[in-house]
Parts: structure tokens; sequence; C-alpha cells
């Protein structure tokens, strides 16, 4: 593939939409530090302790990520940005109403960029997600939110 043709995006989680817990060490710009033995971009205080998260996605609620995730902002292969919950819970939505796919919140996440992105895209850009699991392990947070839930 060409790297020039190829933009590789990567979505956090921002948490819900008036808390300032997330789970989004890349694209909030925070700092490296250790964490289980890795050195890589973590939600720190400003004493350099880890920060709680908060997250509707379990898998997502986390304060830091993947060293290969790092090397590509690093080195500016890949940009980084953040859907927060609510954005997470509406891109679930439309996408099981359009697509008659029912995808786990973390997918859900990067489904909510792709919307936010797509109208600003040539007709002939291709969009591709990345969409892993189901919505069967989050059905009782997506009942709580949404008020109902089905597959």
């Amino acid at each position: 593939y060409n790297k020039n043709q190829i933009e590789l995006i990567g979505v956090e989680a921002g948490g819900p939409k008036n808390s300032r817990l997330h789970a989004a060490p890349l694209s909030k710009n925070s700092k490296i530090a250790i964490l289980h033995g890795a050195a890589a971009y973590c939600v720190q205080d400003s004493d350099g302790q880890i920060n709680e998260t908060e997250s509707c996605s379990s898998g997502l609620d986390y304060p830091s990520c993947s060293p290969i995730h790092c090397y590509l902002k690093d080195t500016d292969r890949a940009k980084y940005t953040d859907a927060t919950d609510e954005e997470a819970f509406s891109a679930y939505k439309l996408v099981t109403e359009l697509e008659d796919i029912s995808p786990s919140l973390e997918p859900a996440h990067a489904f909510a960029e792709a919307i936010k992105i797509a109208p600003k895209l040539s007709d002939s850009t291709i969009i591709v997600v990345s969409s892993c699991g189901d919505s069967l392990k989050d059905r009782d947070i997506i009942k709580k939110y949404l008020g109902s839930y089905s597959r």
C-alpha cells in the first residue's frame, strides 16, 4: 500500500460528554509514563500519577495504550481522536438500524468518527472501520443508556 493514499485514524474513549475523566491519552496530549512495565502515553494527574478513566466501553476504559500506537502517533503515521460515550451510543444506534449489525461499544467509537468525517470526504474515498466483537456483552449498558436492546 502507499502511505500517501491511506490515512490511519485511531479513535479513543472520550468518556461522558460533561466528564473530565476519559481514556484518551493519545488524543488528549498525555505524557509518556511507565504502566505495567511499558512506556506509553498515559492519562496522568499533575503529579504524574495515573488518573482514573471513565468510558461506556469496558474494553477502552484504560489509562494507557499500546506502545505500537505511541509509535504510530510519534511518527505521524496515524492520527488519534476520541469519541464521547454519547457519540458512541449514537453511532451504535445508527449502525444497528442501517446495517443490521450490532457492534460492541469499542468499534462504536470508531463508527462515530467515520460518521463524523464521511460528509467531508469525496465520493470516491473508501472508509474501512475495524469492527470486532458483538454488542451482546454490552447489552446491559446499552439498555440502560438507550432504554432498550435488540440484536
